[in-house]
């Protein structure tokens, strides 16, 4: 495995605070030509600097449920108390969360329980685990989980993103129900093989083999999911069961299969398999566009898509910041 490089603690402080305040600069709305050429040189100027942005990206998408306001004074503050190591990133975090409103019902998940999950994948990553119990655990990229097993119950969190299940019968799992929870849902699975997906507001669950019993978080009825059937659930209420595609499993391969999706749809989907914003022209929002594209290198995506679209061109301000706009 590949040792991920990490600045010392005074370098890390003091590129985290330009990255912010340059992601701060960049957001605002009000950037001038020069403005994102000077961002421009000072990401290139080291392998310090892109470890700063990353880290400021990344936690902009834990807090991109949040209101504008608290993401950016998040983003300050932690930029003056964040440190190289998972642990003195947890404590600052945790000073930044009592400075903020929690009862913002919104912002389910605190980017700090992502960084210190039991499992947890980084942008573009895949992996997959064995659990105890010998249920076979894969995340998709950027997603985190927690694992509770004990003697009564075995039972999955899913702080954020996709996870695939493949449900254990080692000695004694019979006897112990297998239970995912999600911000929105508890689903229990009935001997089977599922996915599950946290989004900001609501949870994803299809079903590829048996069943999965599901009920909203707040209480309520349970409803049975069958092979080849999927829904989305809120807080409140389940949606109703649609039939799955077939191709919902095809990230596991590496690969994004698609059948006549909007391209603002497809854009957002490949973005979650790269750093830095991949962002769609409104006016190019609702072509429709079907095919199998690559997610190991998105850029490779991008050219398919510019392929089977003409009217598409992709300018890379940097390999960070990619539009799709219509042809001039």
């Amino acid at each position: 495995m590949t040792e991920t490089l990490t600045p010392d603690p005074h370098t890390a402080r003091q590129v985290i605070r330009e990255a912010s305040l340059w992601y701060s600069q960049l957001c605002s709305g009000e950037v001038s030509m020069e403005e994102k050429l000077a961002w421009q040189h000072w990401l290139e100027q080291g392998w310090e600097q892109q470890w700063a942005w990353s880290r400021v990206e990344h936690l902009q998408q834990q807090l991109s449920v949040a209101p504008g306001q608290m993401t950016r004074h998040v983003l300050q503050v932690s930029a003056e108390d964040m440190h190289a190591r998972r642990r003195a990133l947890l404590k600052g975090l945790g000073i930044t969360a009592v400075a903020c409103p929690l009862a913002y019902q919104g912002w389910r998940t605190p980017p700090w329980q992502a960084v210190l999950a039991d499992y947890s994948t980084s942008i573009g990553e895949r992996r997959e685990w064995q659990l105890a119990d010998g249920t076979r655990l894969i995340l998709n990229s950027d997603s985190a989980v927690n694992i509770v097993f004990d003697q009564h119950l075995r039972m999955v969190q899913l702080v954020k993103g996709e996870i695939y299940i493949d449900t254990g019968h080692g000695a004694g799992a019979q006897k112990r129900p297998f239970i995912v929870k999600t911000a929105q849902a508890s689903l229990r699975a009935l001997g089977t093989q599922f996915m599950v997906r946290q989004f900001a507001a609501s949870t994803w669950l299809g079903v590829m083999q048996h069943a999965v019993e599901v009920s909203p978080a707040n209480g309520g009825p349970f409803y049975t999911v069958s092979a080849g059937q999927h829904l989305t659930m809120s807080h409140h209420a389940i949606g109703s069961l649609l039939a799955l595609t077939g191709n919902e499993t095809s990230w596991q391969r590496g690969m994004l299969v698609v059948t006549d999706w909007r391209l603002e749809d497809l854009v957002a989907e490949l973005n979650r398999y790269r750093r830095g914003y991949l962002r769609c022209d409104l006016q190019l929002a609702e072509q429709r566009i079907s095919g199998a594209f690559p997610l190991e290198d998105t850029d490779v995506a991008l050219e398919a898509i510019q392929t089977a679209l003409p009217q598409v061109q992709i300018d890379y301000f940097t390999r960070y910041w990619v539009t799709l706009r219509p042809v001039s």
